[in-house]
C-alpha cells in the first residue's frame, strides 16, 4: 500500500512542523501552496515534504484540493486529505493497514478537537471521511468543500482508533472569504441542505439576522433535510432569532432530537428567566438523563458542564425538593469547583434542607 497525506496551505508556517512529523510515515507528503509569504515553503521543504506552488483566481476551496489531489503520484493507493492545523496521532499508518480491507474507497476516521495544541481535553469529536482512494474521489462547494465519490460503488469503512486533532485557527484572514462562498455555494445548489444551513449559520454570526431567518427556515423545508441533530440545531438557532417564539421553536427541536442535551438546556434558560419553577425542573432533570453526546460536530461543550446541574438545584430549592437541590447543586460544583456562586448556593441548599429537617 502507497500512502500519501496531502493539503493546500496558505502562510501556515507555525503548524508545518507538526503535521509533516506526524504525517512522516506515509509514502509521499504532499502540499500544495497557494501563495504563502511567511516561510511556509520553506519550512515544508526542510521537513521534506513535496510541495506544488499553484494560484486559483477566482478562490474557490474545492478547486484548490482538486488541484492538490491532481498532483498526487499515480501509484498512490491510499489519500489522507490533512489540514495543516491538524496532526496524526502516532500509530496511525499501521491501524489504516489494518483497516482498508480490499474492496474499500473510502475510511472514516476520527476527528478529536482540541482548545490548544498541549491541552489533551476534547471538545469535540466525529467521525470524518479523510482517508480515500486515489482514484474516483474529487472535492465540491467552493467553500466548506466535501469529498464525493464518482464512481460505480462507494464502499467505507471506519477505525475509530485511528485519530487525527485539530486546533482550529479562528485568526485565519481566509475565513473572512466563507461568507460571500457559501452564498456562491448556495446559488450554485439551493437543494443542497447542509449548506442552507451552514450559510443561515453563518449569516446569523455575521448580524444579517433576518436573511438568517429565510435561509434556516429554507433549510427546515427542503427535502434533503433529514437529520434530526442538524435540523434541531437550526431551530436552537431560530429560538434565538425570534425571541418571542423562542419556545415555539425550542419544543420543535426536543420533539425533533430529544436525546440531544443543548435542546433541554436552552429550554431550561427560558423557563429559569421566566421563573417557571416546574417546567424548569423538567427540563433539567430531563436533559441530565441525556448522559451521551450525539459525537457530531453540532455537540456543544457547554452542555456537558454545570450549567444544567446549576438550574436543576435552583428549580429543586423553589419547588423545596432539597434533598435534589443538594445533589444537584454538588453536581455543579465538581464540574466547576472554582465558582464561589455554585459554592454559596450550595452552602444555602444545605442549610435549608438541615432546617426542613429539624422542623419535620
Amino acid at each position: 500500500m502507497k500512502v500519501a497525506v496531502y493539503t493546500i496551505a496558505l502562510n501556515e508556517a507555525p503548524q508545518v512542523e507538526r503535521w509533516a512529523d506526524s504525517a512522516r510515515d506515509a509514502d509521499y507528503r504532499v502540499v500544495v501552496d497557494t501563495g504563502s509569504s511567511d516561510g511556509t515553503v520553506d519550512r515544508l521543504l526542510e521537513r521534506g515534504v513535496t510541495v506544488h506552488r499553484i494560484a486559483i483566481r477566482p478562490w474557490r476551496f474545492d478547486d484548490a484540493r482538486n488541484a492538490a489531489l491532481a498532483l498526487l503520484p499515480d501509484d498512490v493507493d491510499v489519500c489522507c486529505t490533512m489540514d495543516m492545523d491538524r496532526w496524526l496521532a502516532p500509530g496511525w499508518r499501521s491501524r489504516l493497514e489494518a483497516a482498508w480491507v480490499p474492496g474499500t474507497t473510502a475510511l472514516f476516521c476520527r476527528t478529536v478537537y482540541r482548545a490548544r495544541v498541549d491541552d489533551p481535553t476534547p471538545l469535540r469529536g466525529w467521525p470524518t471521511k479523510n482517508f480515500h482512494a486515489r482514484w474516483n474521489y474529487r472535492f465540491r462547494r467552493p467553500v466548506h468543500e466535501a469529498l464525493f465519490y464518482c464512481g460505480p460503488e462507494e464502499r467505507t469503512v471506519s477505525c475509530d482508533d485511528l485519530v487525527m486533532f485539530e486546533v482550529q485557527d479562528s485568526s485565519k484572514p481566509t475565513r473572512r472569504q466563507y461568507l460571500p462562498l457559501m452564498e456562491l455555494a448556495h446559488s450554485e445548489d439551493p437543494s443542497d441542505a447542509q449548506v442552507c444551513f451552514w450559510l443561515g449559520r453563518e449569516l446569523m454570526g455575521a448580524g444579517q439576522n433576518d436573511k438568517a431567518i429565510e435561509l434556516l427556515q429554507r433549510y427546515l423545508s427542503l427535502q434533503s433535510s433529514t437529520w434530526a441533530d442538524e435540523r434541531s440545531e437550526a431551530m436552537r438557532l431560530l429560538a434565538r432569532l425570534l425571541p418571542d417564539l423562542a419556545i415555539a421553536w425550542l419544543d420543535k427541536a426536543r420533539l425533533e432530537a430529544p436525546h440531544r442535551r443543548e435542546v433541554w438546556l436552552d429550554l431550561a434558560e427560558r423557563f429559569h428567566d421566566k421563573a417557571d419553577w416546574h417546567n424548569l425542573f423538567w427540563a433539567c432533570s430531563t436533559g441530565i438523563e441525556k448522559s451521551h453526546r450525539t459525537g457530531s460536530y453540532l455537540d456543544d461543550a457547554q452542555s456537558w458542564g454545570f450549567r444544567l446541574y446549576d438550574l436543576a438545584a435552583i428549580a429543586a430549592w423553589h419547588l423545596n425538593a432539597m434533598d435534589l437541590a443538594v445533589t444537584w447543586g454538588q453536581k455543579a460544583l465538581e464540574l466547576d469547583a472554582t465558582n464561589t456562586r455554585l459554592k454559596n448556593n450550595l452552602d444555602f441548599f444545605m442549610e435549608r434542607r438541615r432546617q426542613v429537617l429539624a422542623s419535620a
